[in-house]
């Protein structure tokens, strides 16, 4: 088989690889335009692929070009996507690259087959086609989201990370094409599949520390969102002892004050009495407790957080109808409620004074519900699975807890942007 000959189809053949492998990357890439500007860029690029790849081709051969394809084709993709994705460097490096790396193993093996059945250049075009629209739609619907997932929690050693797949790109290539092309060199084969298995174990070692990583990271999150709760609960808890110890003190002065009282009274001071409690009343200062439920726990996180957004100037509008006793754990549905009301006091304090509002609703019949609506700045992003998307690092953590916490009690959970408003709402 003669890897010069037959232009056309080492093109077109090439361009399947191409938009195969490109649908691999973007299979697990979360992009920062509009769809219609990503295929305007990945249209461009593959012009650009068409024509550089025949010139190549027509004055060096095939050979040659599979020896620089690294350079002229799989270094302008990865490129290309990491500045349509705006990904972080050296991650966006290692995902492209790892996809790259196993299109050139589906390819090759492809080819391989071919030979072995004789088969023509329109069969090998069919294979090629089913089998890439397999594993796009593989990745799309397994890998995307553990993907994503991983690449949002786990920060560090990405740098690192990248040359793993870079390294066995170049060590892969040479091996398939020096000295001759791997299908000519029964040895050249041999060592692309037994590379073919250490990238197996590498990978799995990789993923293995990432899963680490991000369980790690998550349950680190999780401690801290803890103490954050638990700080707030301890605050309304000493408040609440604070008024009880102040309510005892003024009993205590309230006895001696009618004592007091008494005596004027006894002694016909009427006019001097009377002023006596006026003083009395003006210099008394209650600051009543307000309970919001029975349960301690979920009492003590409204008082809280409803404090903090009168402070911060926001406009409450509360509907409670709660039961003495809560169907779920307090503790985890009062967490769920503090991230909630948080997030919706911070969207509130980006708004100026007059515009900040908060609109928070819990009943318990037909089924616990919790609704909660607030004015929003900016307009809101939200993948597939209707969760709002956050670029800031230390956002999204909260909502990360509601989405767990609703898939532990198989929740309904919905978020919605309507006429800038965005609403909250939690049915068990």
């Amino acid at each position: 088989m003669s890897f010069d000959q037959n232009i056309l189809y080492r093109i077109i053949k090439v361009l399947l690889v191409v938009i195969g492998t490109l649908g691999m990357m973007c299979s697990t890439t979360r992009f920062k335009y509009s769809t219609k500007r990503v295929i305007s860029c990945l249209l461009l690029y593959l012009c650009y692929v068409s024509i550089s790849s025949a010139v190549i081709i027509s004055l060096f051969g095939y050979l040659f070009f599979l020896r620089v394809l690294l350079l002229t084709v799989s270094a302008p993709a990865i490129y290309l996507v990491f500045k349509l994705a705006g990904d972080q460097p050296s991650r966006a490096v290692f995902n492209y690259a790892t996809q790259i790396l196993f299109s050139l193993y589906i390819s090759a093996s492809i080819t391989l087959f071919i030979i072995h059945i004789n088969g023509s250049n329109l069969t090998s075009f069919f294979i090629h086609f089913i089998t890439y629209g397999i594993i796009i739609i593989l990745d799309y619907r397994f890998l995307r989201r553990p993907f994503l997932n991983i690449f949002s929690i786990a920060k560090n050693g990405w740098l690192i990370l990248s040359l793993v797949p870079c390294s066995l790109m170049i060590l892969a290539v040479v091996i398939a094409s020096y000295p001759i092309h791997y299908t000519q060199n029964p040895t050249g084969i041999m060592l692309v599949y037994l590379l073919g298995a250490v990238i197996i174990v590498i990978y799995f070692a990789i993923f293995q520390f990432l899963f680490m990583q991000y369980r790690f990271q998550t349950t680190k999150q999780d401690m801290e969102l803890l103490k954050i709760q638990n700080g707030s609960l301890k605050e309304k808890m000493a408040q609440d002892a604070a008024v009880t110890e102040q309510s005892r003190i003024d009993k205590h002065d309230t006895r001696h004050k009618l004592h007091t009282i008494a005596c004027l009274l006894e002694n016909g001071q009427t006019q001097e009495a009377l002023e006596y409690i006026t003083k009395s009343v003006s210099q008394l200062q209650t600051k009543p407790s307000v309970t919001y439920c029975k349960d301690v726990l979920l009492n003590a996180t409204l008082s809280s957080y409803f404090g903090r957004a009168k402070k911060a100037g926001v406009k409450l509008e509360t509907r409670l109808s709660l039961p003495d006793t809560l169907p779920i754990d307090s503790g985890e549905f009062s967490i769920v409620v503090a991230n909630a009301l948080e997030n919706a006091i911070i969207a509130c304090c980006l708004l100026p004074e007059e515009q900040r509002r908060l609109i928070f609703k819990c009943i318990h019949k037909p089924k616990l519900m919790l609704e909660i609506s607030n004015p929003c700045k900016d307009h809101i992003i939200f993948s597939e699975d209707g969760v709002p998307l956050s670029d800031e690092k230390e956002h999204g953590i909260g909502t990360r807890s509601i989405m767990a916490f609703c898939q532990k009690h198989h929740a309904l959970c919905s978020f919605a942007l309507e006429n800038g408003w965005f609403i909250l709402k939690i049915v068990l």
